[in-house]
């Protein structure tokens, strides 16, 4: 692979990292627990959905 360094681009490209607010980084936090709560809770209903006589 080639690399090639082209200083004319330099700062034309949009930056890939923004600068989250705490706020923000509370609100991604909560999301990221709600949807652990519910895979854990999909989790526990197909095991006991496993334990029910057929």
């Amino acid at each position: 692979m080639t690399i090639h360094h082209d200083k004319l681009a330099y700062g034309k490209l949009a930056s890939l990292s923004e600068e989250l607010s705490e706020e923000k980084l509370l609100q991604m936090l909560k999301e990221l627990d709600d949807d652990n709560e519910n895979e854990q809770d999909k989790k526990e209903n197909n095991e006991s959905a496993k334990k029910l006589p057929r």
